[in-house]
């Protein structure tokens, strides 16, 4: 999806994943069950990859018991951590899918962007309607991210309105 706005998306910029294997230091913590270990990863892990692989491990081992800390982790400045928490929330799938609705209608304007991305990236159908109704937000990158995750979503199932 182009950008026709020309809006400085910089922040928001998502890079591709080419190494797909866990470091080994995530591994090992994951391994051992260490979510402190993994928590200490995700917040002063020494590159990008070993923090977006903790964020990964932390969703895939707590699941639903992570979204809100996620969430929450929407609102820092730090835009890498920022985006590990999106990979933790893609971690988790379906069961981020209601908060993720409800942080993309009632969030700060970063929670509501990276909630249009994450909700792309997971590409439940049941994330249509509310990302259809941010194509109205109030912040460029909102509806920009919006446009995008529909697109993602409707390039995974066709279409959705019969979800």
């Amino acid at each position: 999806m182009q950008n026709p706005a020309d809006l400085d998306l910089s922040d928001e910029t998502l890079p591709i994943e080419t190494d797909l294997a866990p470091t080994p230091e995530v591994l090992d913590c994951a391994v051992e069950n260490d979510i402190d270990g993994l928590t200490d990863y995700l917040f002063q892990g020494e590159s990008q990859k070993i923090r977006e692989d903790a964020a990964l491990a932390i969703g895939m081992m707590m699941g639903e018991a992570a979204v809100e800390a996620f969430i929450e982790l929407f609102r820092q400045d730090d835009k890498h951590l920022r985006m590990a928490a999106s990979w933790g929330l893609s971690a988790v799938g379906a069961p981020a899918i209601n908060a993720l609705i409800t942080a993309l209608a009632e969030g700060d304007s970063p929670t509501r962007t990276w909630a249009a991305y994450t909700l792309g990236s997971i590409g439940h159908c049941k994330a249509e309607r509310p990302l259809s109704e941010a194509l109205k937000d109030e912040d460029p990158q909102v509806r920009w991210w919006a446009g995008w995750a529909l697109d993602q979503i409707l390039q995974q199932h066709s279409t959705c309105s019969s979800c």
